[in-house]
Protein backbone atom coordinates (compact mmCIF):
# COMPACT_ATOMS: atom_id res chain seq x y z
CA UNK A 1 0.00 0.00 0.00
CA UNK A 2 1.41 3.44 -0.89
CA UNK A 3 2.49 5.72 1.89
CA UNK A 4 0.40 8.79 2.72
CA UNK A 5 2.51 11.34 0.70
CA UNK A 6 2.45 9.14 -2.43
CA UNK A 7 -1.35 8.72 -2.46
CA UNK A 8 -2.16 12.36 -3.35
CA UNK A 9 0.43 12.23 -6.14
CA UNK A 10 -1.14 9.06 -7.54
CA UNK A 11 -4.61 10.63 -7.38
CA UNK A 12 -3.31 13.74 -9.16
CA UNK A 13 -1.65 11.62 -11.84
CA UNK A 14 -4.83 9.57 -12.30
CA UNK A 15 -6.91 12.77 -12.59
CA UNK A 16 -4.53 14.23 -15.18
CA UNK A 17 -4.59 11.07 -17.29
CA UNK A 18 -8.39 10.87 -17.05
CA UNK A 19 -8.71 14.51 -18.14
CA UNK A 20 -6.37 13.95 -21.10
CA UNK A 21 -8.37 10.93 -22.24
CA UNK A 22 -11.61 12.90 -21.98
CA UNK A 23 -10.14 15.83 -23.94
CA UNK A 24 -8.76 13.51 -26.60
CA UNK A 25 -12.18 11.93 -26.98
CA UNK A 26 -13.79 15.36 -27.42
CA UNK A 27 -11.12 16.40 -29.90
CA UNK A 28 -11.58 13.35 -32.12
CA UNK A 29 -15.37 12.96 -31.84
CA UNK A 30 -16.14 15.85 -34.24
CA UNK A 31 -13.74 14.42 -36.81
CA UNK A 32 -15.55 11.08 -36.71
CA UNK A 33 -18.90 12.87 -36.87
CA UNK A 34 -17.75 15.00 -39.79
CA UNK A 35 -16.46 11.91 -41.55
CA UNK A 36 -19.70 9.98 -41.01
CA UNK A 37 -21.73 12.99 -42.10
CA UNK A 38 -19.59 13.42 -45.22
CA UNK A 39 -20.05 9.77 -46.17
CA UNK A 40 -23.82 10.12 -45.74
CA UNK A 41 -23.90 13.28 -47.86
CA UNK A 42 -21.92 11.53 -50.60
CA UNK A 43 -24.28 8.55 -50.43
CA UNK A 44 -27.30 10.87 -50.65
CA UNK A 45 -25.75 12.61 -53.64
CA UNK A 46 -25.42 9.30 -55.46
CA UNK A 47 -28.96 8.31 -54.52
CA UNK A 48 -30.19 11.68 -55.82
CA UNK A 49 -28.28 11.20 -59.09
CA UNK A 50 -29.89 7.76 -59.41
CA UNK A 51 -33.34 9.31 -58.96
CA UNK A 52 -33.86 7.77 -55.52
CA UNK A 53 -35.20 10.94 -53.88
CA UNK A 54 -36.85 9.27 -50.89
CA UNK A 55 -33.71 7.29 -50.05
CA UNK A 56 -31.54 10.39 -50.50
CA UNK A 57 -33.81 12.37 -48.18
CA UNK A 58 -33.66 9.63 -45.54
CA UNK A 59 -29.86 9.55 -45.81
CA UNK A 60 -29.64 13.33 -45.38
CA UNK A 61 -31.94 13.09 -42.35
CA UNK A 62 -29.43 10.64 -40.84
CA UNK A 63 -26.62 13.10 -41.57
CA UNK A 64 -28.60 15.81 -39.78
CA UNK A 65 -28.89 13.57 -36.71
CA UNK A 66 -25.09 13.54 -36.61
CA UNK A 67 -24.66 17.26 -37.36
CA UNK A 68 -28.03 18.97 -36.87
CA UNK A 69 -26.73 22.43 -37.72
CA UNK A 70 -24.73 21.63 -40.85
CA UNK A 71 -25.79 24.35 -43.33
CA UNK A 72 -24.85 22.34 -46.43
CA UNK A 73 -26.85 19.31 -45.31
CA UNK A 74 -29.83 21.53 -44.52
CA UNK A 75 -29.55 23.05 -48.01
CA UNK A 76 -29.29 19.70 -49.79
CA UNK A 77 -32.30 18.35 -47.91
CA UNK A 78 -34.17 21.53 -48.87
CA UNK A 79 -33.36 20.90 -52.54
CA UNK A 80 -34.74 17.38 -52.21
CA UNK A 81 -37.89 18.60 -50.49
CA UNK A 82 -38.38 21.07 -53.34
CA UNK A 83 -38.07 18.23 -55.85
CA UNK A 84 -40.60 16.24 -53.83
CA UNK A 85 -43.08 19.13 -53.90
CA UNK A 86 -42.70 19.89 -50.17
CA UNK A 87 -42.30 23.62 -50.74
CA UNK A 88 -42.79 24.91 -47.21
CA UNK A 89 -40.28 22.44 -45.82
CA UNK A 90 -37.81 23.40 -48.57
CA UNK A 91 -38.12 27.04 -47.54
CA UNK A 92 -37.78 26.23 -43.84
CA UNK A 93 -34.63 24.17 -44.42
CA UNK A 94 -33.09 26.92 -46.57
CA UNK A 95 -33.86 29.51 -43.89
CA UNK A 96 -32.33 27.27 -41.19
CA UNK A 97 -29.27 26.83 -43.39
CA UNK A 98 -28.93 30.59 -43.85
CA UNK A 99 -28.89 31.07 -40.08
CA UNK A 100 -25.73 28.95 -39.98
CA UNK A 101 -23.82 29.78 -43.19
CA UNK A 102 -21.56 32.41 -41.65
CA UNK A 103 -19.45 34.02 -44.37
CA UNK A 104 -20.33 31.40 -47.01
CA UNK A 105 -21.98 33.80 -49.46
CA UNK A 106 -22.28 31.17 -52.20
CA UNK A 107 -24.37 28.90 -49.98
CA UNK A 108 -26.42 31.86 -48.76
CA UNK A 109 -27.20 32.76 -52.38
CA UNK A 110 -28.11 29.17 -53.23
CA UNK A 111 -30.46 29.13 -50.24
CA UNK A 112 -32.09 32.35 -51.43
CA UNK A 113 -32.53 30.79 -54.88
CA UNK A 114 -34.03 27.70 -53.26
CA UNK A 115 -36.49 29.82 -51.28
CA UNK A 116 -37.49 31.72 -54.42
CA UNK A 117 -37.89 28.49 -56.42
CA UNK A 118 -40.07 26.98 -53.69
CA UNK A 119 -42.26 30.09 -53.54
CA UNK A 120 -42.63 30.17 -57.33
CA UNK A 121 -43.43 26.46 -57.48
CA UNK A 122 -45.95 26.83 -54.68
CA UNK A 123 -47.68 29.68 -56.52
CA UNK A 124 -47.71 27.90 -59.87
CA UNK A 125 -48.51 24.44 -58.53
CA UNK A 126 -45.83 22.92 -60.79
CA UNK A 127 -42.92 20.71 -59.81
CA UNK A 128 -39.70 22.71 -60.19
CA UNK A 129 -36.54 21.77 -62.06
CA UNK A 130 -33.46 20.90 -59.99
CA UNK A 131 -32.17 23.85 -57.96
CA UNK A 132 -28.63 23.18 -56.77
Amino acid sequence: MPSAPVLPALLLLFSAVTAQVALAGERYAPARSNSASTVLIETASQQYADGQLDQAAATLERALHIQPNNPATLHYLGVLRLQQGQYEQAQTLALRSNLRVGANHALRNRNLQLIEAARNAQRSGLLPTAAH
